[in-house]
């Protein structure tokens, strides 16, 4: 009579990762100090700062380069570290594989804080060829007073406002590019009544560059000793989450909407039966990037906790309600190790508050921290190593059990598009 509440958090960090690759990349321009466009940008997941090496199926290696400018469409790469010269052609197809920060070679790390001005190619312009002979000359007055005239600013602002919160073509245009990991722990042993356990499922991400929805879903089946009678016996957990995120609301903050479902069943008890946090709207600050870290923010969401319980007492099952609100904090950092390795640990805690007197209870916090390290094996298929700890009162209270729990597990994960 236990519950798991592991969470897999992640960052909203829009750039091109270490393990992933662009390809069909082509160069539009050859500019001067090795500096090159080329038709992938912010909608393909790329950023300024990103590190990544330039490969194609003639030359094989070519280069790595630095992106120093990015727009919706394109992107701009200062190359460095160039083998062979004739490796490059504008007639070849290439592939852009992202790499980690600390590849980058001290001298040239220092492009990552400088502005380099690229000038725009120039369109030709037309020339006058004097008024219109079939213009048709207006009946409306010559001059219009202040009171005559729409207060066109004040519509561009109010739909500036609107489309800061919610672009319908932008949004459209984001979950085009939706990805799906499939999941399978074979190994998952957890301290609680010293159990192992079988862990799979899948998770829905878009790679969007304003918009985006996380969905995962997970089911666990668990061989466990009851602590009190020692008998085996089998559990059965369910865990679902559905977040919502909107980026750039400020230059960096960005909202966060959560729904998570938990559900376990021992024997014939539910335990949580059902357990529901709601979070319509939250926060996201993001912190201040350093070499040394991919990314690091913090998160802040109120949470509407609603949670039953089914408890056997002399014979008979009763149902025990808990509901109230809980301050969702958390803190997360993600780090790029090498090519291949990448790391993050994501913090929630949840301190619970009771509505009726409003008191927050601070030794009721529903604590998670995910540790994890991916291991890139090819382009779509990751090796990944979790530690979680948990720490939950009710555990005690409700069902007997420690209020801790620590969760080794080995994941086998393979990721695709879906669209």
């Amino acid at each position: 009579m236990w519950t798991i509440l592991a969470l897999v958090l992640s960052f909203q960090v829009f750039a091109l990762e270490s393990f992933e690759k662009l390809t069909n990349v082509k160069i539009l321009r050859v500019l001067p100090d090795n500096v090159v466009a080329v038709n992938r940008g912010l909608e393909d997941g790329v950023s300024r700062h990103d590190h990544a090496k330039f490969s194609n199926d003639v030359a094989g290696y070519s280069s790595r380069a630095i992106c120093v400018k990015t727009s919706m469409n394109l992107s701009y790469w200062k190359l460095y570290r160039i083998p062979e010269s004739e490796a490059f052609s504008l007639d070849y197809v290439y592939t852009i594989t992202g790499m980690a920060d600390k590849e980058i070679p001290s001298p040239l790390s220092d492009l990552r804080n400088e502005v380099i001005h690229i000038e725009e190619e120039k369109k030709a312009e037309k020339k006058d060829k004097g008024p219109d002979p079939f213009l048709i000359k207006s009946d409306l007055p010559q001059i219009l007073t202040r009171n005559d005239l729409p207060d066109f600013d004040q519509a561009k602002k109010n739909q500036s406002v609107l489309q800061g919160y919610f672009d319908k073509d932008q949004f459209n245009k984001d979950l085009d590019h939706f990805k799906v990991s499939v999941f399978a722990s074979p190994f998952v042993k957890q301290t609680m009544n010293e159990s192992q356990s079988l862990r799979y499922g899948l998770r829905g991400l878009n790679a969007g560059t304003k918009y985006n929805l996380l969905t995962e879903l997970e089911q666990q089946e668990t061989k466990l000793k009851d602590p009190i009678t020692k008998e085996s016996a089998t559990t059965k957990t369910t865990n679902g989450r559905i977040q919502f995120t909107i980026n750039g609301l400020k230059p960096s903050v960005s909202s966060l909407s959560l729904i998570h479902y938990n559900a376990q069943h021992f024997t014939k008890l539910g335990t949580p039966s059902s357990h529901w946090q709601f979070g319509p709207v939250g926060m996201t600050w993001h912190l201040r990037r350093k070499k040394s870290w991919e990314a690091m923010d913090f998160s802040y969401i109120p949470l509407y906790d609603v949670r039953q319980t089914e408890i056997q007492k002399n014979g008979s099952v009763s149902s025990v309600k808990e509901s109230g609100i809980r301050h969702g904090l958390r803190f997360g950092l993600k780090k790029r190790i090498n090519e291949k390795v990448a790391f993050e640990n994501h913090l929630w805690v949840r301190p619970f508050q009771d509505p009726a007197s409003w008191e927050i209870e601070t030794d009721n916090l529903n604590l998670v921290n995910d540790l994890k390290f991916i291991f890139n094996l090819t382009n779509h298929l990751f090796f990944d190593y979790n530690f979680i700890y948990q720490k939950d009162k009710l555990w005690n209270t409700l069902s007997g059990l420690p209020d801790s729990n620590t969760i080794n597990s080995i994941n086998i994960r393979y990721d695709f598009s879906l669209f």
